[in-house]
């Protein structure tokens, strides 16, 4: 047990500080802010807000409407409303988190404001320890805490203690990616397919596996002997599971509607729909503000492609550059402009190595905990912004709150 603590206690206490700390933000920013937000057009409301709000009612707002909806009323059975055309249902989004929670209400006969913010705590604080394992093996302990610093201090974490599927996604991920980094393939076919059940996510997996494979597994063998082998028969299996897991809840949702294409129709009814990787809204976006709209969209990616660049440098591995490169680009390519974007990126977390000293260029420790340190006001600064303009709604004249 001591030596769990004092390997697992440092990632653990930066978790548990940050998350106190938005808590706080939450409750200083939310009472006589928070308006019935069933007024908003287009809002869907399960539970209504309490006046003056409450801790639970910011953690269960916005998208946790719907997971509300399905952990209370299960799925419809249809994605088109009485005329026949595309509706936003529940059926845009995916059963594992919204059903265990459902299940722990049974168990706990305890409300939904109660059940799922405590449950995204507590799935969250499983998920930094796996990035920090991961990490650790990948780059040694003093980065993988300077990581988890950054990660619990990135804008949108305080999402870790809201009813959404952002703890369980990065769950999900890193123990993924562990399990292929420790070559434990049929193992990690586990999480990629659960996660086929919480996120549309596990399709970007598929590179980062084939990626592995090419360095950890056929580069080495043809330098020694020239030759490439064939994939070993669990990491094509788990290949194949990241690629059919992105099609679980498609099916799932035409078996629950009789609709074949029941998720892709519910889909249409959202902002930003795209039927096509090749024409990403995010272009359109950029293209319906003229030069700027472009400037600031080129200004994005080449940044995060110099960030790229010097993660290369810290020699992550396959397991964590891999994620980082595909899966920001993954959601540059299907994901509307919208405030969303912010938490999304918590998902991109390997690129926190980009913004740390490494080891190899013999900086003190003094001098790496003062810029994670500084890194890390920054982003708290940024995070206040974040609860109180984005998360906590304000109302029409004084809060952004998400497009």
């Amino acid at each position: 047990m001591k030596r769990l603590l004092k390997e697992y206690g440092p990632a653990l206490a930066i978790y548990l500080v940050t998350r106190l700390l938005a808590v706080l933000f939450v409750v200083a920013t939310s009472p006589g802010r928070v308006v019935h937000m069933e007024a908003l057009p287009g809002y869907h409301s399960v539970g209504p807000a309490i006046l003056p709000a409450d801790y639970g009612t910011v953690m269960t707002s916005w998208d946790s409407q719907w997971y509300w909806d399905i952990a209370q009323n299960g799925y419809p059975d249809s994605a088109r409303g009485a005329d026949g055309q595309p509706q936003q249902t529940s059926l845009a989004f995916f059963p594992l988190y919204p059903m265990l929670v459902r299940l722990l209400m049974a168990i706990t006969k305890l409300d939904f404001p109660i059940v799922a913010p405590t449950l995204s705590l507590l799935i969250g604080a499983a998920a930094v320890l796996v990035v920090y394992r991961l990490t650790a093996e990948a780059t040694g302990r003093g980065q993988a805490l300077s990581a988890v610093a950054l990660l619990c201090c990135f804008p949108a974490a305080p999402i870790f203690q809201a009813a959404y599927t952002e703890s369980l996604a990065l769950l999900l991920v890193g123990s993924a990616l562990l399990l292929v980094l420790r070559q434990r393939y049929w193992w990690a076919i586990i999480p990629v397919l659960l996660l086929g059940l919480t996120r549309n996510i596990s399709l970007v997996l598929a590179p980062v596996i084939a990626l592995h494979w090419w360095v950890r597994v056929a580069r080495p063998l043809r330098r020694r002997d020239g030759r490439i082998p064939w994939p070993p028969v669990s990491l094509l299996a788990l290949f194949t599971a990241s690629v059919a897991a992105t099609g679980m809840w498609l099916l799932l949702a035409g078996a629950i509607t009789g609709e074949p294409d029941a998720y892709l129709t519910t889909m249409k009814a959202w902002p930003g729909f795209t039927s096509s990787p090749f024409d990403p809204p995010w272009l359109a976006a950029a293209h319906r503000t003229g030069a700027a709209g472009w400037v600031v969209l080129a200004v994005l990616v080449l940044s995060y492609a110099g960030l790229l660049l010097r993660l290369a440098q810290r020699s992550p591995g396959p397991e964590l550059w891999g994620w980082a490169a595909t899966y920001p680009a993954y959601i540059l390519m299907t994901t509307g402009a919208t405030w969303s974007i912010v938490r999304y990126l918590l998902l991109s977390f390997p690129i926190a190595l980009a913004l740390v000293p490494g080891p190899q260029k013999g900086n003190s420790k003094m001098m790496r905990a003062s810029l994670v340190a500084g890194l890390c006001l920054l982003g708290i600064a940024a995070q206040w912004v974040w609860v109180s303009k984005l998360l906590v709604y304000a109302g029409p004249q004084g809060g952004w709150g998400f497009p």
